[in-house]
């Protein structure tokens, strides 16, 4: 866990928000908030670092924070999923943790219940299928272990979409000014959708360059790459015969 530290940023806007939380006197509450999200944030870190990826920054944000990881697109979906879970998992333990705190008297009633305020949205906030929260971050490795990559992304672009919609929606009815953070989901969407070709490219890339181990084999009637799905290996039907999936991007990169 050596040089993490170094890995962590704080934006610039959440010092802002400190700050106004610290002028109005709620100094407690932006302990707890704080708390909550880097104890979150170190849940992502310890799983990443047990999977013996690479941890590029860690940038703590008004809402929350998000870990960003360098890793092959190829990798194991069933990390990817499990990454994306134990953010949540270090809450319920961080959970579990101040009701000890409280049960010996070391934390008072107020305090606790406002820690569990904080812990349940933040909670609830992650597991929204949103760009670029956990919740996305699952539903979209479940999509890729059931449908080709390509189609996955679209699938979760839209689902994320439709979540977002209904985010803002409930929201405005309840007149919540949360335009900070509806406009960094909003940028980090768009971001998502812009870099998709760049994506899709590294995936193919990948997959000719290195040797994955594959889980299951699938044959097609044509040679359409689109249909490419993690973990598994596929064939193309050639004449009479079916050609593996690398002499296929063999020759969509003109390599011989």
């Amino acid at each position: 866990m050596k040089n993490i530290k170094n890995k962590f940023k704080i934006n610039g806007a959440t010092y802002g928000i400190i700050l106004t939380f610290l002028l109005t006197g709620l100094i407690k509450n932006i302990i707890l908030i704080y708390i909550i999200i880097i104890i979150h944030e170190l849940g992502h870190i310890i799983t990443i670092k047990g999977f013996h990826y690479q941890i590029k920054k860690v940038e703590i944000y008004p809402m929350g924070g998000v870990t960003s990881v360098d890793k092959k697109i190829n990798s194991s979906v069933s990390k990817d999923i499990i990454v994306g879970f134990m953010g949540i998992g270090a809450q319920i333990l961080l959970f579990f943790i101040f009701d000890g705190l409280f049960k010996i008297n070391l934390i008072s009633y107020n305090t606790f219940n406002l820690f569990k305020t904080y812990n349940k949205t933040i909670m609830i906030f992650n597991l929204i299928p949103m760009i670029p929260l956990d919740g996305y971050v699952i539903v979209k490795g479940v999509l890729e272990l059931l449908v080709a990559y390509k189609k996955a992304f679209y699938l979760s672009g839209i689902i994320s979409i439709l979540s977002m919609g209904l985010f803002i929606t409930y929201n405005e009815v309840l007149s919540l000014n949360n335009y900070l953070i509806i406009s960094f989901l909003i940028y980090k969407l768009i971001k998502e959708i812009k870099n998709f070709k760049f994506l899709y490219w590294r995936f193919l890339i990948e997959r000719y360059l290195d040797n994955f181990k594959y889980k299951k084999i699938k044959y097609h009637q044509d040679n359409n790459l689109a249909k490419l799905k993690k973990e598994t290996y596929h064939y193309f039907k050639n004449n009479n015969s079916y050609i593996s999936e690398k002499k296929i991007l063999a020759k969509k990169f003109n390599l011989k």
